[in-house]
């Protein structure tokens, strides 16, 4: 989008979406719009990036959604299980269901200092995570590219991370 910039000051956005949040991921209960036209985003994506994802929708279709869930199911519980193994005895705490059919393809787990952590894991280990307010560290764990060894190193990467503190 382009506004001319003497007409930006004065723009304001009637639809607030959650594209154009300050922070994307707080999802608080005040709207803070980001600055400039950042503000003019709402979540819909344009008709390009729809046409894009078009090719991906097909091979996870031909993938079928029964295989693609039990794998998610699998990489989330290997994840749980290094979570109770190096995580837990850390001070984490699990912010997902254990059970499989209760969670999606993602583990979250939770610390006071999981904002930091966050930030040094897409820094400093090639991680990278979502930081969701106020504690928790979320990884996701797509069947469709992620490698059980990827959950491993994912998670050894985050028990290197707080090792080093």
């Amino acid at each position: 989008s382009y506004v001319r910039s003497e007409l930006q000051p004065g723009l304001r956005q009637p639809i607030w979406g959650w594209f154009g949040q300050r922070r994307q991921f707080e999802m608080g209960p005040r709207y803070d719009p980001a600055p400039g036209l950042a503000q003019m985003l709402v979540g819909t994506p344009s008709i390009v990036q729809v046409a894009a994802v078009e090719a991906s929708a097909q091979v996870l279709a031909r993938a079928g959604i029964g295989p693609l869930r039990d794998k998610s199911e699998l990489l989330t519980e290997l994840a749980v299980d290094l979570f109770d193994e190096w995580l837990a005895p850390a001070g984490f705490e699990l912010g997902t269901p254990r059970d499989p059919a209760r969670r999606g393809s993602h583990v979250s787990v939770r610390r006071s200092d999981a904002a930091e952590l966050c930030a040094r894991l897409m820094a400093e280990a090639d991680v990278v995570p979502d930081f969701r307010t106020p504690d928790a560290i979320r990884l996701g764990l797509a069947p469709a590219y992620t490698r059980f060894v990827d959950v491993w190193d994912g998670m050894d990467r985050l028990r290197q991370t707080i090792s080093e503190q």
